[in-house]
């Protein structure tokens, strides 16, 4: 799903690949990324390689706009690219691609990315107890600072708080509310 009303898109591509073929994988995923890297909106990529041999290779590749990410997932680069795919021996492999801020819940497999307004009530939920604890602890240590620059040391706080820890518990305790089932 690519929603061109949202900004930024991710896609995620899992594979795992059949025995011996880590090192051509590895070679591969350096050619890709050198030529990814080369188009306008690019924003990084996300490797997460397998614990063990029998587990899957995930790549998730960032752009700033979903116009950005169609134009690499069109270009002559990328076709040539999986032209060399070809050559290695992948036992599975699946392909979804996320906007706006679908990509901070994980959903199974078969589920649908929720609707913005779902986002929207999910970040408002955990968000909301983050500012109040915030505003009672924190925000008398504060007091010394300049305004703004009291409202930035909050935040660096509060966003990695609610990033990694706030919206990875949520979206598994709502999973079934976040997400329905696919047809």
């Amino acid at each position: 799903m690519i929603d061109t009303a949202t900004g930024s898109a991710t896609i995620v591509f899992s594979r795992k690949l059949g025995p011996e073929q880590h090192d051509k994988y590895e070679a591969w995923l350096g050619r890709v990324t050198a030529a990814t890297n080369s188009f306008a909106g690019y924003g990084g990529t996300t490797l997460l390689r397998p614990a063990a041999p029998n587990e899957e290779y995930t790549a998730i590749l960032h752009f700033d706009t979903t116009e950005h990410l169609e134009r690499w997932l069109t270009s002559a680069e990328r076709t040539e690219c999986l032209k060399a795919l070809e050559d290695i021996a992948i036992e599975s492999e699946e392909i979804s691609s996320l906007a706006g801020l679908d990509h901070w819940v994980s959903l199974k497999g078969g589920m649908q990315p929720p609707p913005d307004w779902k986002m929207a009530v999910l970040i408002l939920v955990g968000l909301y107890p983050i500012v109040v604890l915030d505003a009672m602890f924190l925000g008398p240590l504060l007091t010394f600072l300049p305004w703004p620059v009291g409202i930035l040391v909050s935040l660096m706080v509060s966003v990695p708080i609610m990033v990694w820890i706030v919206l990875p518990v949520l979206s598994k305790l709502l999973r079934p509310w976040l997400g329905a089932k696919r047809d």
